[in-house]
């Protein structure tokens, strides 16, 4: 469970958030609370009724605010880190921020009751202004942050043992995921096995094993991932066993792949890692209340959808010849072949002299309106159906054909594992990774898809849900 949460709020982005939190809750609430934006008198320190009131709005909007932050990836330390697109972002940010207050004030004014502020549409400016201040700093605030824990390297210590590739690619993605919190000191060569010979940007070589137990103890190392080229009689359990009882963390490379990258290593991964290794728990409450947010999630989707559909629908039946709907066998759970349905968005003979092919971008075969209903996922809809009937679950790894699923079972190991759960509309490789359609882009969909069976769970699937609204919102993936 440490590995998910870790990966769906890393450390430092949950610090980062919290921070922003209390600095607009901060700003709204002082600024709402005193002169000259206020037309009462200094409550912050007052404790009363219109404070508690007032406090509970502004934390509303600084939720709004980080919505905003989040859908222009400003959690996203690759893209935050830039100091010029930072500005840019959170202009943009506050914009939407603005649109989603001003339409809740609209709908909803009882929501937002200040202490200084008695009717909030006669007196909206000042919401905008102290709106625009948070902002300011917030930006203040990001470079602070970065500076100080990106240029003293404040973080978790850790090392990785070993001479592989693997232990050099692994090492890298710790220097390029600052966000989960850990500081790489270098590589620890291993025994037997040719130096190793870093590159500009690499990590240093630190030493060999003889030094380990030293380096942890002067060095206040408090994690050792082992990523050894050859593991069968090659493990230094003598020297890991002493650091171990130092109270230093040892773990495997898959584990800390699995929290910096949210996959499961396929190509390297042992089936032991997977058969003694945490997760894979179908408990009987997670698989009901699954069922239930399924059943939940599809009548509400098929109710709002309903005057969409209508139009889709009609749109489907002017503008090309055949069917509206579009039925094709896809590889359910435990390989059980089902129908899925969908908005047609192909012409009816698509497949008629090339066979089953994947989608591509810019895909002939696709018609006018298909390619509108693609980019805004209207064609999934009738899937809903399919939930209902407990074919698919509304999240899961997406139905294969079963022309394809025998094709990619002879060239990627585990991929039978990702049938042993219901398919689903979306899921936690659909959000992660563009539109599949080869098998690398297979493989590593499955990566994803081994990772959500391995943590399955409720709070997992409600996550992925929220960021399938930000990936439809900003057509990401559609072909």
């Amino acid at each position: 469970m440490s590995t998910l949460a870790e990966q769906i709020i890393p450390r430092r982005k949950l610090l980062l958030m919290l921070c922003e939190t209390v600095i607009f809750t901060v700003v709204l609430l002082a600024g709402t609370s005193s002169p000259p934006l206020s037309t009462k008198s200094f409550l912050l320190f007052e404790p009363s009724l219109d404070l508690l009131h007032g406090l509970l709005s502004c934390f509303t909007i600084a939720v709004i605010c980080q919505a905003s932050l989040s859908y222009n990836d400003l959690y996203d330390w690759k893209t935050a880190q830039n100091r010029a697109e930072l500005g840019n972002r959170l202009v943009h940010s506050c914009g939407y921020s603005l649109v989603m207050l001003a339409f809740l004030v609209l709908v909803a004014p009882s929501l937002f009751v200040f202490p200084g502020i008695n009717d909030v549409s006669d007196e909206t400016w000042k919401l905008i202004l102290l709106l625009g201040i948070g902002f300011g700093v917030v930006y203040l605030f990001r470079h602070a942050f970065h500076w100080f824990f990106y240029k003293w390297r404040f973080g978790e210590r850790i090392v990785v043992l070993g001479s592989s590739t693997e232990a050099q690619l692994l090492a890298r993605m710790v220097l390029d995921n600052p966000m989960a919190g850990y500081e790489l000191l270098g590589i620890i060569e291993e025994p037997g096995q040719p130096p190793l010979s870093p590159g500009a940007g690499d990590p240093p070589i630190l030493g060999n094993l003889n030094n380990l137990r030293a380096l942890c103890r002067d060095e206040g190392i408090s994690r050792v991932v082992v990523a050894l080229r050859e593991r069968r009689g090659m493990v230094p359990v003598d020297t890991l066993l002493e650091c171990r009882m130092d109270g230093v963390q040892i773990e495997e490379r898959e584990v800390m792949y699995e929290r910096l990258t949210g996959k499961l290593a396929v190509e390297s991964m042992r089936p032991s890692y997977l058969i003694y290794g945490r997760g894979f728990a179908k408990d009987p409450l997670t698989m009901v209340s699954k069922r239930l947010l399924d059943i939940f999630t599809s009548l509400i989707g098929l109710t709002l959808s309903l005057p969409i559909c209508l139009v889709a629908m009609l749109l489907i039946k002017l503008t090309s010849k055949g069917p509206i709907f579009f039925c094709q066998e896809r590889t359910g759970q435990d390989g059980v072949p089902f129908k899925l349905i969908k908005f047609r968005t192909m012409r009816t003979d698509a497949e008629k002299e090339s066979g089953p092919v994947w989608a591509q971008k810019n895909d002939s075969r696709v018609t006018a309106v298909g390619k509108i209903m693609r980019l805004s996922r209207i064609d999934e809809i009738p899937q809903f159906l399919n939930i209902l009937r407990g074919q698919m679950s509304f999240v899961g790894p997406r139905p294969e054909r079963p022309h394809f699923v025998e094709q990619l079972k002879k060239e990627i190991p585990f991929y039978p594992l990702r049938h042993t759960v219901k398919p689903g509309l979306t899921g936690w490789a659909q959000v992660r990774h563009p539109y599949g359609a080869s098998i690398d882009d297979a493989r590593e969909k499955l990566r994803y898809d081994l990772y959500y069976i391995k943590n399955l769970n409720l709070v997992f699937d409600l996550n992925i849900i929220l960021r399938t609204v930000s990936v439809i919102l900003r057509g990401k993936g559609a072909r």
